[in-house]
């Protein structure tokens, strides 16, 4: 199984035009990348779609607020 890059999931939050659920926001990567995905970041390999979600969040590339999960920005520069 290939592993997806993490700024792939960014890309697809980005384009959510509404704040999704993180239960919706992981049903939609579920469905775009498959169920048994596993994820990969500069620094981290072998994630679950949720603990890419969490580690985005936790770096603040990510925001939750009451109404979801929203695409903040990232300033890597590496891809």
């Amino acid at each position: 199984m290939e592993s997806v890059h993490g700024h792939n999931v960014l890309n697809l939050i980005k384009e959510q035009e509404v704040s999704l659920s993180k239960e919706a926001l992981l049903t939609r990567i579920s469905a775009e990348f498959g169920k048994e995905a596993r994820y990969h970041t500069c620094s981290s390999r072998e994630l679950t779609a949720e603990e890419l979600v969490d580690q985005f969040i936790g770096k603040g590339k990510l925001i939750e607020t009451g109404e979801g999960i929203q695409y903040k920005g990232c300033n890597c520069h590496c891809h």
